[in-house]
């Protein structure tokens, strides 16, 4: 009865056949779609032999279509899913499987660990599991002869792939070190049939994310921001930009024309940061930095900060305790409404709970009060002011000064390489380190971030966080007094800014 048991028929496109097609893709002989259905044609030409070996027995198909056998930290679910249904008798439940079947042992394996595993199952199962390949040779996992001969090619077959990585690995190196571009797809911002050229169109919106980002904007809101326009679409995916895609394009290296390896910076033999091959967004270095400086500040927020969603929660505060309010939607009939109030909450023991107030007209009166002293900074021509002259200055130069006498003794061989290379590299990343702090000292703060952006679009073109900087910088706190009459209209005398 265990003999008209069906048997696991496992598919894969090796990584040889998987390199072609990129390839061709690379070149232009193939598009994104025809390479898709020519990885499937290569799938069902498997199934086709497989059925040959079955001779007639029913076949479960398992398919890891695009995914390597030799990376270790690739998972390959319809292949665990396989161990697992031929490994059911050990485990005392029934047998779904009387062996598997593969166009070739390399398409099952290419790390011995996933080949001992198997083993382990033809070893010790009760039945009679049948393993057979089209190559001709005896992989009979139940004979000893078998299973040396499936040790064998397994291990040929991890080395084999160990040399190709390693050639790979200096290839791409070497590719890098002369600033040759990586990208391997389309790219938002770039032209699709020439990665090396800008698209005027997407490149500006790419700009502007980081400018944004730069400016206040958290990711999030980026994000949302992007997905306001229909036309805007991630290549890779044919979808609107998620938190993460959205992340990856405001910090790539590729915007400063800054060719990574690894994600790490190059440095040329002149110490000096390899550039690539394609047209950058923005020519200087000086908007790189600022990124660096801030790439870690969304994650420094509070969760309430990082939530917030009304201009003046936590700036407003309650004039009977003190506490922060916070703004809330009002609901009518079970449904929100646009309309919302900042409440002192209740619910926390140090807060009174007794006050609340409409939040359109709270807010109104806040930002028109706000918006009167940025045009009075502007009139004033406080809009360039400067910042205190950055400290660092002196520690840059003579970090630079070390860099440069580290480099002659490396030119005189005063210095052994190892020295050198890790000595450099420590040296570079505090350089970098600095530079980002200079970059994040020239960043407008507060009533400095009165850029003419603010004041030809206005207020309302801010985001939210960009406007609660604003305000915080104009006022230490806008304190809201109990109203006379409870329910009665909103009343601008309750309301009690604090200035700096």
């Amino acid at each position: 009865m265990f003999d008209d048991l069906p048997l696991a028929g496992y598919c894969r496109i090796s990584d040889a056949d998987l390199a072609d097609i990129r390839r061709a893709v690379r070149s232009g002989a193939l598009t994104l779609e025809e390479a898709a259905e020519e990885e499937r044609r290569g799938v069902l030409r498997q199934r086709e032999d497989i059925l040959e070996l079955a001779e007639g027995r029913p076949v479960l198909w398992y398919e890891d279509n695009n995914l390597s056998a030799f990376k270790r930290s690739v998972k390959r679910p319809d292949f665990e899913r396989m161990v697992r249904d031929l490994g059911r008798p050990l485990r005392k439940l029934s047998p779904m499987l009387g062996g598997m079947l593969a166009y070739d042992i390399d398409r099952v394996y290419r790390q011995p660990r996933d080949l001992e595993r198997v083993i382990d199952i033809y070893e010790v199962s009760k039945f009679h599991l049948v393993f057979k390949t089209l190559s001709g040779q005896n992989f009979d996992l139940t004979t000893a002869d078998g299973r040396f001969s499936a040790r064998l090619f397994v291990n040929i077959a991890n080395k084999s792939s160990e040399d190709t990585k390693r050639r790979v690995i200096r290839g791409n190196l070497a590719d890098a070190k002369k600033g040759k571009s990586h990208a391997t797809g389309l790219v938002f911002g770039w032209q699709d049939d020439d990665p090396s050229k800008l698209n005027p169109e997407t490149a500006k919106i790419r700009e502007a994310a980081v400018r944004k980002f730069i400016a206040g904007d958290r990711v999030a809101t980026i994000m949302r921001w992007l997905a306001d326009d229909p036309k805007v679409i991630n290549p890779l995916t044919g979808q609107h930009f998620t938190w993460g895609g959205t992340k990856a394009m405001i910090l790539a290296a590729r915007n400063w024309g800054i060719r990574t390896y690894n994600e790490e910076i190059i440095y040329d033999d002149d110490n000096e940061i390899v550039m690539g091959n394609w047209e950058p967004i923005f020519p200087t270095l000086e908007t790189w930095y600022q990124v660096q400086a801030l790439k870690g500040r969304d994650a420094k927020l509070t969760t309430s900060e990082a939530a917030v969603s009304y201009l003046l929660t936590a700036i407003a505060r309650c004039g009977r305790c003190g506490a922060g309010l916070k703004g809330k939607p009002k609901w009518k009939k079970g449904s929100r409404t646009p309309e919302y109030q900042y409440n002192c909450n209740k619910q926390r023991p140090e807060q009174c709970g007794g006050l609340s107030v409409d939040g359109k007209h709270l807010d109104s009166l806040v930002k028109d009060l706000v918006w009167a002293q940025v045009l009075r900074a502007s009139k004033q021509k406080q809009v360039a002011k400067k910042a205190e002259p950055w400290s660092g200055e002196a520690d840059l130069k003579e970090l630079e000064s070390d860099i440069k006498d580290l480099q002659e003794l490396w030119t005189a061989k005063k210095i052994r390489a190892a020295s050198y290379v890790t000595t450099l590299d420590d040296l570079n990343a505090r350089k970098n380190e600095l530079l980002a702090d200079q970059a994040l000292h020239s960043i407008p703060a507060g009533t400095r971030a009165i850029t003419q952006e603010l004041l030809t679009n206005g207020w309302d073109a801010l985001s939210i966080e960009r406007q609660r900087s604003i305000v915080r910088k104009v006022l230490k706190a806008v304190v809201v007094h109990a109203a006379d009459v409870q329910g009665g209209r909103f009343n601008p005398s309750r309301v009690e800014p604090v200035f700096h």
